[in-house]
């Protein structure tokens, strides 16, 4: 089994992201992590260059700072806690700037939160965790933040959890 050494944290900033911030950090931690990616995706906003792009851009920009203070409040609630913590905030399709990303920066591990969508929710809106999974360079762990307990425990060394299929 490889060394688990550059994990990435994708980051919605929703009402579930501290616990996945908390399971993240634990991860690292019990994997001797070196460096922990928070990434957040801003949507990328349709080309309407009929209309006034300016607005556009100005909006665009405003949706980067607000992105970029709340990723500044993250950094500074873990900072202390582990070394090699990184931010970044990005434009694009979810699913694809995490993907791209992750094979950029050749991530060990991806920690990705799922909303639990279901049923016609799911095939409507898709699922970015279930499309990162299925294009992921790389293992990837889906927290749950909605399910009562969280169903997994991480050993040390990860090795002596994983049985050979």
């Amino acid at each position: 089994m490889s060394t688990i050494r550059n994990i990435l944290v994708p980051v919605d900033f929703h009402t579930h992201s501290e616990a996945l911030v908390e399971v993240a950090l634990s991860m690292a931690h019990k994997l001797d992590a070196a460096s922990l990616t928070f990434l957040h995706v801003i949507p990328q906003l349709p080309d309407y260059s009929d209309y006034k792009p300016d607005t556009l851009k100005q909006l665009e920009a405003t949706f980067f700072a607000q992105a970029e203070d709340k990723m500044s409040v993250l950094m500074e609630s873990v900072k202390e806690r582990m070394a090699g913590v990184d931010a970044v905030v990005v434009s694009g399709e979810a699913a694809d700037a995490i993907l791209t990303h992750a094979r950029d920066r050749q991530v060990d591990l991806i920690v990705i939160a799922t909303h639990g969508a279901q049923g016609m929710e799911k095939v409507l809106l898709g699922s970015v965790a279930d499309r990162v999974i299925k294009g992921a360079p790389c293992p990837t762990l889906v927290f749950n933040p909605f399910r009562k307990e969280r169903g997994y425990e991480v050993c040390t060394p990860l090795s002596s959890c994983v049985q050979t299929v």
